[in-house]
């Protein structure tokens, strides 16, 4: 490598969109600093892009999760031997064959786990035989504890690699505030109710809407909830078929996956966060990245009572949890931050200071560049 070329690093994913919050906005564009970057994602049949400083190779996400799960490590491992990187870093279970064999032809590989997947496969309703799941990413997980460094992103599944990794750390989702501070300049109505994820039914959509009719029936309150992110046909029918969905369809409005940027432009004016999240195994102990976006930006949150999120939220003065299956409580809390200016305000304003002073990616990107240093050097 000739004096003042970069390194070359390689992200990995034959899931996530390429414009990903954690992979694209918070590693990626971090990593330009030091290194030269490739990311091979998913981009919706764009061959090939170069945007701020990342060249992007364009990935096909397949739809059929068990050919996804069983051909894309070796579609994922073509590219991936083509790009020549020093190290790669993957961010799919499935995707661990891929970084075995990379390992074995002396490349640094790091896998980054997102989320509690073992516990995350018993919640997942589409997996149909979850045991036999569960063992055959037992087998693929033990060879990757022991040939690639770990990142968690929560420290709530730490246990069940503390022991099992032979080298792990603990990279927090938290937001970039710097990206996040011009949106507090935006004036926000509480009446607009904002969510920005991923659409499924355990996201609590079904009761977001029977919150809203239930506002307006019982008191004449009448809001709009944005969502921005991908609804899937399933859970639009079951929105359209509610009883009540004809007087409230003008006030539901799903704007579809997003760019970070398109999400928090029309979320700024927003004034309630919403993070009304099921109980599952894995939501239980993880934390939201949502729910630090809507802090940077000013915008008090709603979230599920778990006692990991009202560290956050309540307890913080940030907002205020409630039960995410009782669309009456949930009404209630809305109501309550609509017509408390000062409960409003304040929450507003502690969110702001926290998201700037505590939950920052500032603090985390050290932590990246401190474990690629390590192994690149080694």
């Amino acid at each position: 490598m000739q004096a003042g070329e970069k390194i070359k690093v390689c992200h990995l994913s034959s899931v996530h969109w390429a414009y990903d919050t954690r992979i694209y906005f918070r590693m990626c564009k971090s990593l330009t600093e030091k290194y030269e970057v490739l990311l091979i994602a998913c981009n919706g049949g764009v061959n090939e892009t170069t945007k701020e400083g990342i060249r992007i190779l364009s990935y096909p996400r397949f739809t059929n999760r068990i050919f996804r799960v069983f051909v894309s490590w070796f579609l994922v491992l073509i590219k991936a031997l083509r790009a020549n990187a020093k190290l790669y870093h993957i961010h799919d279970p499935e995707l661990i064959p891929t970084a075995m064999f990379l390992r074995m032809l002396g490349k640094k590989v790091v896998f980054d786990i997102h989320e509690n997947i073992a516990e995350d496969i018993f919640d997942k309703e589409w997996i149909k035989f979850p045991k036999l799941y569960y063992y055959f990413f037992a087998f693929f997980e033990f060879f990757a504890n022991k040939f690639t460094y770990i990142i968690l992103a929560e420290k709530s599944y730490e246990k069940r690699y503390k022991e099992r990794a032979k080298s792990y750390s603990v990279v927090y989702n938290y937001c970039d505030y710097d990206f996040f501070e011009k949106f507090q300049k935006v004036e926000k109505d509480p009446l607009r109710l904002f969510y920005s994820g991923i659409l499924f039914e355990n996201r609590g959509v079904l009761q977001v809407c029977e919150a809203i009719s239930a506002l307006e029936v019982e008191h004449g309150i009448k809001t709009h909830f944005h969502c921005v992110g991908p609804l899937y046909y399933e859970l639009r029918i079951k929105v359209e078929n509610l009883p009540f969905y004809d007087s409230i369809k003008d006030r539901i409005h799903f704007h579809g996956r997003k760019k970070l940027k398109e999400s928090y432009e029309i979320g700024s004016s927003c004034g309630i966060g919403l993070s009304i999240i099921h109980p599952m195994s894995n939501s239980v102990e993880s934390y939201p990245t949502k729910i630090f976006e809507y802090m940077a930006i000013g915008m008090p949150t709603i979230a599920s009572n778990f006692e990991l999120y009202k560290s956050v939220v309540e307890d913080k003065g940030c907002g205020l949890n409630v039960d995410p299956l009782d669309s009456n409580i949930l009404a209630t809390a809305i109501k309550t931050l609509i017509e408390d200016k000062d409960l409003w305000k304040s929450s507003s304003m502690s969110g702001i200071e926290l998201a700037r002073s505590t939950y920052n990616w500032e603090m985390e990107k050290q932590k990246l560049f401190d474990i690629y240093n390590n192994l690149l050097i080694d």
